[in-house]
Protein backbone atom coordinates (compact mmCIF):
# COMPACT_ATOMS: atom_id res chain seq x y z
CA UNK A 1 0.00 0.00 0.00
CA UNK A 2 1.47 3.31 -1.11
CA UNK A 3 -0.37 5.69 1.14
CA UNK A 4 -2.12 4.80 4.34
CA UNK A 5 -3.71 7.44 6.51
CA UNK A 6 -3.25 7.25 10.19
CA UNK A 7 -6.26 8.01 12.43
CA UNK A 8 -4.68 11.38 13.26
CA UNK A 9 -4.43 12.26 9.55
CA UNK A 10 -8.10 11.45 8.94
CA UNK A 11 -9.16 13.64 11.87
CA UNK A 12 -6.93 16.47 10.62
CA UNK A 13 -8.48 16.33 7.13
CA UNK A 14 -12.00 16.35 8.61
CA UNK A 15 -11.19 19.33 10.88
CA UNK A 16 -9.67 21.31 8.00
CA UNK A 17 -12.64 20.49 5.74
CA UNK A 18 -15.16 21.58 8.39
CA UNK A 19 -13.17 24.78 9.02
CA UNK A 20 -13.14 25.61 5.30
CA UNK A 21 -16.89 25.00 4.98
CA UNK A 22 -17.58 27.21 8.03
CA UNK A 23 -15.29 29.93 6.65
CA UNK A 24 -17.09 29.84 3.29
CA UNK A 25 -20.48 30.09 5.01
CA UNK A 26 -19.23 32.95 7.21
CA UNK A 27 -17.96 34.93 4.21
CA UNK A 28 -21.15 34.24 2.20
CA UNK A 29 -23.69 35.07 4.92
CA UNK A 30 -25.16 38.59 4.92
CA UNK A 31 -27.82 39.94 7.25
CA UNK A 32 -29.68 43.15 6.47
CA UNK A 33 -31.15 45.24 9.30
CA UNK A 34 -34.73 46.51 8.86
CA UNK A 35 -33.59 50.07 8.09
CA UNK A 36 -31.16 49.14 5.29
CA UNK A 37 -31.65 47.44 1.94
CA UNK A 38 -28.85 45.13 0.81
CA UNK A 39 -28.70 44.97 -2.98
CA UNK A 40 -26.90 41.79 -4.08
CA UNK A 41 -25.78 41.90 -7.72
CA UNK A 42 -23.79 39.48 -9.80
CA UNK A 43 -23.95 37.29 -12.91
CA UNK A 44 -27.37 36.04 -11.87
CA UNK A 45 -30.44 38.15 -11.10
CA UNK A 46 -30.37 41.05 -8.64
CA UNK A 47 -31.70 40.32 -5.15
CA UNK A 48 -32.73 42.63 -2.33
CA UNK A 49 -32.62 41.86 1.38
CA UNK A 50 -34.47 44.01 3.91
CA UNK A 51 -34.64 42.85 7.53
CA UNK A 52 -33.58 39.30 6.74
CA UNK A 53 -30.51 37.22 6.02
CA UNK A 54 -29.21 35.55 2.89
CA UNK A 55 -26.15 34.26 1.14
CA UNK A 56 -23.98 35.65 -1.61
CA UNK A 57 -21.32 33.99 -3.71
CA UNK A 58 -17.99 35.58 -2.71
CA UNK A 59 -16.07 36.88 -5.69
CA UNK A 60 -19.08 36.68 -8.02
CA UNK A 61 -21.71 38.72 -6.20
CA UNK A 62 -21.41 42.13 -4.65
CA UNK A 63 -23.39 43.64 -1.76
CA UNK A 64 -24.34 47.34 -1.76
CA UNK A 65 -26.36 49.13 0.91
CA UNK A 66 -29.12 51.74 0.66
CA UNK A 67 -30.44 53.41 3.84
CA UNK A 68 -34.20 53.14 4.37
CA UNK A 69 -34.30 55.30 7.49
CA UNK A 70 -35.96 58.71 7.76
CA UNK A 71 -33.95 61.58 6.26
CA UNK A 72 -34.63 65.14 7.41
CA UNK A 73 -34.16 67.79 4.73
CA UNK A 74 -34.13 71.53 5.48
CA UNK A 75 -35.69 73.47 2.63
CA UNK A 76 -35.13 77.21 2.37
CA UNK A 77 -35.44 79.62 -0.47
CA UNK A 78 -31.93 81.02 -1.04
CA UNK A 79 -33.32 84.16 -2.64
CA UNK A 80 -36.64 85.93 -2.40
CA UNK A 81 -39.43 84.32 -4.41
CA UNK A 82 -42.31 86.44 -5.77
CA UNK A 83 -45.85 85.43 -4.87
CA UNK A 84 -48.80 85.70 -7.28
CA UNK A 85 -49.02 89.39 -6.26
CA UNK A 86 -45.27 89.93 -6.95
CA UNK A 87 -44.40 90.30 -3.27
CA UNK A 88 -40.99 88.77 -2.59
CA UNK A 89 -40.81 86.37 0.37
CA UNK A 90 -38.39 83.88 1.89
CA UNK A 91 -39.72 80.51 3.10
CA UNK A 92 -38.17 78.01 5.52
CA UNK A 93 -39.44 74.48 5.89
CA UNK A 94 -38.43 70.96 6.75
CA UNK A 95 -39.32 67.69 5.07
CA UNK A 96 -38.94 64.11 6.23
CA UNK A 97 -38.27 61.76 3.34
CA UNK A 98 -37.18 58.15 2.89
CA UNK A 99 -36.35 55.72 0.16
CA UNK A 100 -39.48 53.73 -0.64
CA UNK A 101 -39.02 50.02 0.09
CA UNK A 102 -41.41 48.75 -2.61
CA UNK A 103 -39.55 46.66 -5.22
CA UNK A 104 -40.19 49.10 -8.10
CA UNK A 105 -39.16 52.18 -6.12
CA UNK A 106 -36.12 50.41 -4.65
CA UNK A 107 -34.98 49.49 -8.17
CA UNK A 108 -35.21 53.17 -9.21
CA UNK A 109 -33.45 54.35 -6.05
CA UNK A 110 -30.66 51.80 -6.44
CA UNK A 111 -29.95 53.08 -9.96
CA UNK A 112 -29.68 56.65 -8.69
CA UNK A 113 -28.44 56.47 -5.09
CA UNK A 114 -26.42 53.23 -4.86
CA UNK A 115 -23.06 55.00 -4.58
CA UNK A 116 -24.45 58.08 -2.76
CA UNK A 117 -24.08 58.69 0.93
CA UNK A 118 -26.84 60.23 3.06
CA UNK A 119 -25.65 63.78 2.34
CA UNK A 120 -25.84 63.16 -1.40
CA UNK A 121 -29.41 61.91 -1.11
CA UNK A 122 -30.30 64.95 1.03
CA UNK A 123 -28.79 67.38 -1.49
CA UNK A 124 -30.72 65.93 -4.42
CA UNK A 125 -34.00 65.86 -2.48
CA UNK A 126 -33.42 69.40 -1.23
CA UNK A 127 -33.06 70.75 -4.78
CA UNK A 128 -36.26 69.03 -5.91
CA UNK A 129 -38.25 70.22 -2.87
CA UNK A 130 -36.99 73.81 -3.11
CA UNK A 131 -37.85 73.97 -6.81
CA UNK A 132 -41.37 72.74 -6.16
CA UNK A 133 -41.75 75.15 -3.23
CA UNK A 134 -40.79 78.11 -5.46
CA UNK A 135 -43.28 76.97 -8.08
CA UNK A 136 -46.18 76.84 -5.59
CA UNK A 137 -45.22 80.20 -4.02
CA UNK A 138 -45.61 81.80 -7.47
CA UNK A 139 -49.13 80.38 -7.77
CA UNK A 140 -50.47 81.61 -4.39
CA UNK A 141 -51.23 84.99 -2.83
CA UNK A 142 -49.30 86.10 0.25
CA UNK A 143 -52.45 86.06 2.37
CA UNK A 144 -53.12 82.42 1.40
CA UNK A 145 -49.56 81.44 2.23
CA UNK A 146 -49.51 83.08 5.66
CA UNK A 147 -53.01 82.10 6.79
CA UNK A 148 -53.01 78.55 5.49
CA UNK A 149 -49.56 77.04 5.86
CA UNK A 150 -50.97 73.53 5.82
CA UNK A 151 -52.56 74.05 2.40
CA UNK A 152 -49.29 75.46 1.08
CA UNK A 153 -47.31 72.53 2.52
CA UNK A 154 -49.81 70.04 1.06
CA UNK A 155 -49.57 71.64 -2.39
CA UNK A 156 -45.77 71.53 -2.28
CA UNK A 157 -45.86 67.91 -1.11
CA UNK A 158 -48.32 66.86 -3.85
CA UNK A 159 -46.34 68.70 -6.51
CA UNK A 160 -42.97 67.29 -5.40
CA UNK A 161 -44.26 63.74 -4.86
CA UNK A 162 -44.24 63.00 -8.60
CA UNK A 163 -40.60 64.07 -8.98
CA UNK A 164 -39.54 62.23 -5.83
CA UNK A 165 -41.34 59.01 -6.88
CA UNK A 166 -39.31 58.99 -10.11
CA UNK A 167 -36.20 58.65 -7.90
CA UNK A 168 -37.69 56.05 -5.56
CA UNK A 169 -38.20 58.55 -2.73
CA UNK A 170 -41.32 59.30 -0.75
CA UNK A 171 -42.20 62.35 1.32
CA UNK A 172 -43.39 61.39 4.78
CA UNK A 173 -44.28 64.93 5.85
CA UNK A 174 -43.48 68.53 5.02
CA UNK A 175 -43.79 71.41 7.45
CA UNK A 176 -43.48 75.13 6.72
CA UNK A 177 -41.70 76.85 9.60
CA UNK A 178 -41.26 80.45 8.54
CA UNK A 179 -42.26 83.12 6.05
Amino acid sequence: MLFALQPFGIVLIIVISVALVLLLIGVSYVKAPPNTAFIITGPFKQRTLIGRAGFRIPGLERVDKIPLSLIQVDIKTASAVPTKEFINIFVDGVANIKIDSSPEALAKASQIFLQQNLDGIKAIAKEVLEGNMREIIGQMRLEELVHNRDLFAEKVKDNAMQDMAKMGLQIINLTIQNF
